[in-house]
């Protein structure tokens, strides 16, 4: 029987405690570059603040912030950070990790933010539904002050897929002996992907709930910003600088209001 609960959402059973485990591989996420979770987190912040030319004395919003890795990290480097999400779980785990600093962490469902944390930020940084998308994002426009930054960044775009097609399994290692499990498949039709994750262990396997997300190109991020209001939109292909192309292990995206 379906979940009556979306797979992204709190409770959804994708992001979790395993979903951390399954977050820190020994071999890192990008193909060729063997990297910790925390060497990962820390390489990210700082393209972050190299990208955005981000300031100490500006605000950061850091949506959706997980369990706080890039908020506590940008925290660590001085700058005033609020990290929002829906999921509970990871919110909890995030302020227990940031004992002792100044975060403030709320939880809101990002399609809506609520008025409170309009134009607040000076930088800000997947639904099933594409009017979720236009919301979430008209959301992190709203919560920028005149001229603030948006930074959107992901792993994956169906520029990288060679001849649009896209059929992904494998297995990385991860902590206490166990084995993560990733497969996913691109639909190009209704540009879609389809995936899962699978934690294994001595004790058996627990798959977690799978997920489907809408995968945008370059050109659809570009024009779902312009249409949002954000200009000087920039495209990268790592966080390096280094300019957005298929063969691109990354794509972010920095635009200001």
């Amino acid at each position: 029987m379906k979940s009556e609960v979306e797979w992204w959402n709190n409770g959804g059973g994708f992001f979790g405690q395993k979903y951390i485990e399954g977050d820190d591989s020994i071999e890192g996420f990008i193909p060729g570059k063997k990297e910790r979770l925390s060497e990962r987190t820390k390489r990210e912040v700082e393209g972050v603040i190299k990208l955005t030319k981000t300031k100490k004395e500006d605000r950061i919003l850091d949506i959706p912030c997980g369990y706080g890795r890039h908020s506590i990290e940008l925290t660590r480097n001085g700058f005033s950070v609020t990290g929002i999400d829906i999921n509970e779980e990871h919110l909890k785990i995030a302020k227990k990790n940031s004992e002792g600093q100044q975060i403030k962490f709320l939880k809101k469902d990002m399609r809506n933010i609520g008025k409170d944390n309009y134009n607040q930020f000076d930088l800000v940084g997947f639904f099933e539904k594409e009017k979720d998308n236009e919301k979430t994002i008209k959301e992190f426009y709203n919560a920028l002050r005149k001229n603030g930054k948006f930074l959107l960044h992901t792993d994956i775009s169906p520029e990288m897929f060679e001849g649009g097609k896209y059929r992904f399994k494998e297995e990385r290692n991860l902590a206490e002996g166990k084995t993560l499990i990733i497969e996913e498949k691109y639909n190009n039709k209704n540009k879609r992907m389809e995936g899962s994750w699978t934690i294994i262990s001595k004790n058996g396997e627990e798959r977690l709930t799978p997920y489907s997300v809408r995968i945008y190109s370059k050109e659809e991020f570009e024009e779902l910003a312009k249409r949002t209001g954000f200009k000087k939109i920039k495209f990268y292909g790592s966080f390096e600088g280094e300019k957005f192309t298929s063969g691109s292990p990354e794509l972010i995206m920095v635009a200001e209001k």
